[in-house]
């Protein structure tokens, strides 16, 4: 039986899995919000005013569309992003209309009117306390175009173009290139080293390692600018992650090498005197960074220094990178992360002091007279959460 506690490589793998699906978004809360935009496409759907007669549909965009969720730090709301997608081809409507008609269906509804927040050219919805969705609302570019989208833009006056499910659709494609007969294997490996536990969730390590990157780099950007300004947009990590991306099948290669080709490419544009873009792929006259002042290059290419400097300290052992798994990912995150791994390895490890510390904070510790630790004999321990020194 292969013993995880000392395989250093495996073992930050299994935690990285583990914090990256503590940090995503729980089934309940992705459930109300699915239900929520649901609901929203059927209040359209019976509008007779404009809707009456239109295909539409109201879809997720973004990071709950590819897998890629965080929880918010600091109890913010999560902002869910969705398209209203009008099967109808633009230039029947303008730009105006169809955000007005929108706002009008939901203002007909007492309980959408009072959470209603109008934004530029979308529609806010805060659900309080734990989500707020933004409505997009969008047409076809013409009568055969099923999947790219024409967004209001410029005060209501102007169109712009999108893609939210051709994007959705590059990502998952570069995301799933891993070898799949490797992800398996590293999955066989995990699940037969806690043969003697309780069974593992599947979904810890059946998201693929770049779905995982994407979600570790976004919870350092989200904890290194919680006090600065120029934050990096989602979308701009997320693009670049899977441009970068080379079928790593484990996280930490994955994220290892991503942000080292970042920064290549960033310090080659400094040195030949061109801006350093991030297109969107599937529409290239969409410059996500178009809007970049110097400070906001400065802002980014600092965080990416930042984080790679502590990542480099995850090479070695928990012994020297404690402290950087929890200024990467925060202290509360790393620690159950950790305590959940060495309850569900604890029975296969012979290492003393992880057996000693499962039994510990699972409150079934007891010290014999020879001050030994174990689960039925002597004096009984009180359960805790101090995972100071060796990990």
């Amino acid at each position: 039986m292969i013993d995880i506690f000392n395989n250093y490589p495996l073992q930050r793998e299994e935690l990285l899995a583990r914090i990256a699906q503590e940090l995503q978004l729980d089934k309940t809360r992705l459930d109300r919000m699915e239900s929520a935009y649901h609901a929203i496409a059927e209040l359209l759907r019976n509008d007779e005013d404009f809707f009456d007669g239109l295909v539409i549909e109201v879809y997720a965009q973004g990071s709950k569309r590819i897998g890629t969720t965080v929880k918010p730090i600091n109890n913010e709301d999560f902002d869910l992003d969705t398209v209203l997608h009008i099967y109808d081809p633009y230039y029947n409507h303008s730009s105006e209309q169809i955000y007005n008609a929108l706002v009008r269906a939901l203002e007909k509804d007492a309980y959408y009117k009072s959470i209603m927040q109008k934004k530029k050219r979308c529609v806010r919805l805060n659900y309080k306390g734990d989500f707020h969705i933004d409505i997009l609302p969008a047409c076809m570019p013409n009568v055969n175009e099923k999947e790219v989208i024409m967004i209001p833009e410029k005060a209501l006056k102007s169109w712009s173009s999108g893609n939210p499910k051709g994007f959705a659709n590059w990502f998952i494609t570069i995301a799933n290139s891993v070898s799949q007969s490797m992800l398996r294997k590293f999955s066989t490996v995990l699940l037969e080293a806690q043969i003697e536990t309780e069974p593992l969730p599947e979904e810890l390590y059946l998201k693929t390692p770049l779905q995982r990157a994407v979600q570790l780099l976004k919870r350092y950007r989200d904890i290194y600018f919680q006090n600065k300004d120029y934050r990096v947009s989602s979308v701009v990590i997320t693009t670049l992650a899977a441009q970068f991306y080379q079928g790593e099948n484990s996280i930490f290669e994955a994220i290892d090498n991503i942000v080292l080709r970042i920064k290549a490419e960033y310090s080659e544009s400094l040195n030949k005197g061109y801006r350093f873009k991030v297109l969107n792929p599937v529409n290239k006259e969409e410059d996500f960074t178009d809007s970049w002042t110097s400070v906001h290059y400065q802002c980014f290419y600092d965080f990416v220094i930042d984080f790679h400097k502590k990542w480099q300290k995850l090479k070695t052992s928990f012994e020297t990178s404690k402290d950087d798994y929890i200024q990467l990912f925060g202290e509360g995150i790393y620690k159950k992360s950790l305590n959940e791994q060495f309850r569900a390895f604890s029975k296969s490890t012979g290492n003393s002091f992880v057996t000693s510390s499962s039994l510990i904070t699972s409150g079934v510790a007891y010290t014999n007279s020879q001050g030994n630790i174990n689960a039925s004999q002597g004096i009984k321990n009180g359960s805790h959460h101090n995972f100071g020194g060796q990990y």
